[in-house]
């Protein structure tokens, strides 16, 4: 039997950073997954091919409005099988990459379902010989939830799985969800010509966002052809004559395809009929700040432990524990994980909510800037859109919320100010390039404090 001093059961974005770091220090690494799946649900299944619909479906949405731009563009179309084939072409090469970059680092690879026995000995299908390893880490991911109470005909009633290789847009769609994967999917298939309904049974959209900016997105999806329910649920779902047959709040509607976009769970095929049952905490792995498992010398990070189930927080998760391994007494700090979302406009939050902050009674001040105001945002055809920072009394940032164009990215300087605590005075006196959109979040910092030009 092969010997590790680390296995790693999952090849996502925890577990191929934690293997090259931990390969490149000396280690003997071994990493476990199947071929098609390194990579991660992130590169396979979410993050990548979903951002790559989505700028298909933004391309699109540009050449219909060319005219905005001085430009003409007759009759612009789209083929369904070319985006998906743009879409596998991308995950693949990236997919290569992370093999080709494991491979390099030193790390043994073995391509197939890994399983954990006792006594840290992991098998894998389609490989006759177990092998053990002197640490093992579960960086297992996560898969879609799918409620048993909604059918399981996945030709009709899809997981995120499902929506993002279907082979044909379906005229309409209803989305069971109205987070992230519900709102970014949707989206996609509304600007490709679906009838989307969303339907959300909290209070909002995107929970997690603050409130007053979830209320003042309504009206911004709903223009891109959503149609959105808040408050609302989904009674009942059954299969009519080949298409869905949906009671919402009571009233019967009819569709061709249900996305059911409810959330995900932890993946725990590792330990499905195995001698090893690793204790668990409201469906989660539970973990110490080590995040050491139940069972001795098996750890877990990434969508598998406590926090958001982000790709980034994965890699950061890999990130400590690597350091934590090396002598480094550090722990994780979920407080400053930025959440994204990729639809048009974007949005991006971190840090703590305006909502959070007036429930806990904690003074702030609250700045904003109109990407109206913006010459690159103008320029680009994009000024609607806005940016919130909540500033401390002693000018620190508490929190910030940004929706409009390439919020994504400037969602870096609010979770950089925050991380290493530079005050409002301080941050102003930073050059930002003109013009830029992210002179859009200088604003917003100063007009926090009331020394804003434009203010």
């Amino acid at each position: 039997m092969q010997t590790f001093d680390l296995i790693i059961l999952g090849g996502g974005p925890g577990g191929y950073p934690l293997a090259a770091r931990m390969a490149r220090k000396g280690w003997k690494v071994a990493i476990v997954d199947s071929e098609s799946e390194f990579g991660g649900t992130c590169l396979n299944w979410g993050c990548i091919p979903t951002k790559a619909l989505l700028a298909s479906s933004r391309t699109y949405n540009l050449l219909k409005n060319a005219a905005n731009f001085g430009l003409s563009c007759e009759n612009p179309g789209f083929d369904w099988s070319k985006v998906l084939e743009r879409k596998n072409k991308i995950t693949v090469q990236l997919r290569q990459g992370i093999i080709k970059m494991l491979e390099k680092s030193g790390v043994t690879l073995f391509k197939g379902l890994g399983k954990l026995y006792k006594n840290r000995i992991i098998k894998i299908a389609g490989y006759e010989e177990a092998i053990q390893g002197n640490r093992i880490c579960l960086a297992v991911g996560s898969v879609p939830a799918a409620p048993a109470v909604f059918p399981a005909n996945r030709g009709i009633f899809w997981t995120s799985n499902e929506a993002l290789n279907t082979a044909e847009v379906p005229q309409s769609l209803l989305v069971v969800g109205g987070g992230v994967i519900g709102i970014e999917l949707g989206q996609v298939f509304a600007e490709f010509g679906s009838k989307v309904c969303v339907v959300e049974m909290m209070p909002q959209i995107l929970p997690g966002l603050d409130n007053a900016t979830a209320k003042r997105l309504l009206p911004v999806f709903k223009k891109s052809g959503m149609e959105i329910m808040t408050g609302k649920k989904v009674d009942s779902l059954t299969e009519k004559n080949g298409r869905a047959l949906a009671v919402i709040d009571g009233t019967e509607r009819e569709f061709d395809k249900v996305l059911i976009a409810v959330g995900r769970r932890v993946n725990m095929s590792f330990m499905h009929e195995t001698d090893v049952q690793v204790e668990t905490e409201r469906g989660l792995l539970k973990t110490g700040d080590d995040y050491q498992t139940s069972e001795a010398g098996v750890f877990a990070i990434g969508d598998a432990i406590k926090g958001p189930m982000l790709a980034h927080k994965a890699s950061y998760d890999a990130m400590i524990l690597a350091a934590q391994w090396q002598g480094e007494k550090v722990a994780a700090d979920y407080s400053l994980v930025p959440s994204c979302v990729y639809t048009h406009p974007e949005i991006a939050w971190v840090g703590q909510s305006e909502d959070a902050l007036k429930e806990k009674g904690i003074e702030y001040k609250t700045g904003r800037s109109l990407f109206s105001a913006n010459g690159k945002a103008l320029t680009a055809g994009e000024g609607d859109g806005q940016i919130k920072t909540l500033i401390s009394n002693d000018g620190k940032l508490l929190g910030a919320v940004i929706w409009g164009p390439e919020a994504s990215n400037i969602i870096n300087e609010a979770t950089m100010m925050a991380q290493f605590g530079i005050d409002h005075h301080a941050f102003s006196r930073m050059i930002h390039p003109h013009p830029t959109l992210s002179e859009a979040f200088l604003e917003s910092v100063e007009n926090a404090s009331g020394e804003g030009v434009h203010g």
